[in-house]
């Protein structure tokens, strides 16, 4: 018999083509040197107009544990990462907010978290902090160009932060059953500064 699917990453993504393989590939990378649990990667496909479907499909031919589900039009991320949520099989379901990267140090954090099973969820939000003007001078010593490169990444980097949740699906169903009646759960929120 096959072991379970102990952990479900849930990956968000409308008109992705261009970047969903290395996204995926690099999760699997990381998941396979983190844990030695069963993981899948359910891509939760946002109404893409392009061939994201597609890319992602013939990705699955080499990767069986990656899955996809798709919605016809966009409903937007919350409800991208509802239905991976609703489809993912691992007792811990991570939960990727935006289409962006994930970054394996808030993956890592809730991972460890996941140890104390009384945590039911958990979020992580990175936001990425400028360089030190004393360290850019630093590396621009090494090399002219390091400090125009910086600038022009920063450019194109996203303001918005990465946020990551983790949820226990156990303990949901339990909470969420007819028998389960209310219990109010604590919010916590790992902060953590550093450039992608």
């Amino acid at each position: 018999m096959d072991n379970p699917t102990k952990i479900s990453v849930v990956l968000p993504v409308r008109d992705g083509e261009h970047r969903i393989v290395d996204r995926i590939e690099y999760l699997l990378d990381a998941l396979a040197a983190m844990t030695a649990d069963r993981a899948e990667i359910v891509v939760v496909d946002d109404g893409s107009q392009d061939a994201t479907v597609e890319v992602v499909e013939e990705l699955r031919t080499k990767h069986p544990t990656v899955r996809i589900v798709r919605h016809s039009r966009p409903r937007g991320m919350e409800a991208a990462g509802q239905s991976g949520l609703e489809r993912a099989l691992g007792e811990l379901v991570f939960i990727q907010e935006t289409d962006s990267p994930i970054r394996i140090e808030d993956l890592q954090r809730l991972l460890r978290m996941s140890e104390d099973h009384s945590i039911v969820a958990a979020r992580a939000e990175s936001r990425p902090q400028p360089l030190s003007p004393a360290l850019l001078r630093r590396l621009s010593a090494w090399g002219a160009a390091v400090e125009q490169q910086y600038n022009e990444s920063e450019k194109a980097r996203s303001p918005e932060p990465c946020c990551l949740q983790m949820v226990r699906r156990p303990h949901l169903y339990q909470l969420s059953s007819p028998k389960g009646g209310r219990v109010d759960l604590d919010n916590d929120t790992i902060r953590a500064t550093s450039i992608s």
